[in-house]
Parts: structure tokens; sequence; C-alpha cells
């Protein structure tokens, strides 16, 4: 079981859509997703639970383009930095040297949300698949990509 909260909006927000997500996703029945865009809406910080990492994944996906931003929410085993840490330092032997000092230099500042995103930035055409998922997956997992189509 994966929990993800909605922690932040986007200005333009496709609430439909976004409803449509959550009872694919979640397995939400109407009512419950409304209530769920609602709280989120109203600056809350409503919680779902899916019943695993890729699932909980494929949902933040989902919502992105829906302008409801999300990311796994704190958990016994989860830890955020950690895991975008894991994902850079896997990546960094395979990008160019500009982009590895400069996630590296970021990493040494303690800015890993940023050394994440310049990671990504980079990886376009530099690494191979397993480190280009593994650093997609840290950024959505902590709800820093806003908008990574997902592998499956």
């Amino acid at each position: 079981m994966r929990a993800i909260e909605i922690f932040r909006l986007r200005r333009v927000r496709d609430k439909p859509r976004a409803l449509a997500a959550m009872q694919a996703h979640a397995g939400l029945n109407a009512d419950e997703a409304r209530t769920v865009v609602n709280q989120a809406v109203g600056g809350g910080k409503p919680v779902l639970r899916l019943p695993d990492d890729a699932a909980a994944r494929q949902c933040i996906a989902a919502l992105l383009p829906t302008g409801f931003v999300a990311r796994f929410a704190a958990a016994p085993g989860f830890d955020a930095q950690g895991r975008a840490e894991a994902a850079i330092l896997a990546a960094v032997p395979h990008l160019p040297a500009a982009i590895s000092d400069r996630a590296g230099a970021l990493l040494l500042q303690g800015d890993w949300e940023s050394a994440l995103a310049v990671c990504l930035q980079g990886a376009q055409d530099a690494l191979g698949n397993a480190a280009q998922q593994g650093l997609q997956e840290a950024a959505i997992e902590v709800g820093l990509q806003m908008g990574w189509q997902g592998n499956g």
C-alpha cells in the first residue's frame, strides 16, 4: 500500500479530468473523488491510498496534466531526500561533466531538489533507460516532476 498526498495546485486546474483520474487510478467513486478535489482546492493535503508504488506513480502522473500535483506521502521506509540522492548518484557517472558538477555542487549545498531537476534536464539524451527511469521515478515520487509522461 502506498499513500500519496496532493500538495500543490497549479493555477489552471481541470477538475473533471482530475475526478476521472482519481476514480480510475485510486478506485474512488464520484463522491469520494469530489471530496478529495474540494479538499485540495480548499488548501488541504488530501491523501489517496493506492495498492503499490507503481500504481501511485501512475496516479501522480495522471494528475499532473489536471493541475493537481501529488507526491508519495511521508511513510516509514520512505525518505524523499534519500530517494532523490540515490537516483542522482546512480545517474551522475553517466551525465556530461558540466551537469554532474552542477548536480554535485547542489547536493553539497543540501539542495537535492534542484540537483534532481538539473539531472533530469541534462538526462534527455545522455542516460540509458535505467538511470533515466530512476531519475524520473524519484522526481515523481517526491513531487518534483511536472510533466513526466511515465513509462507505464
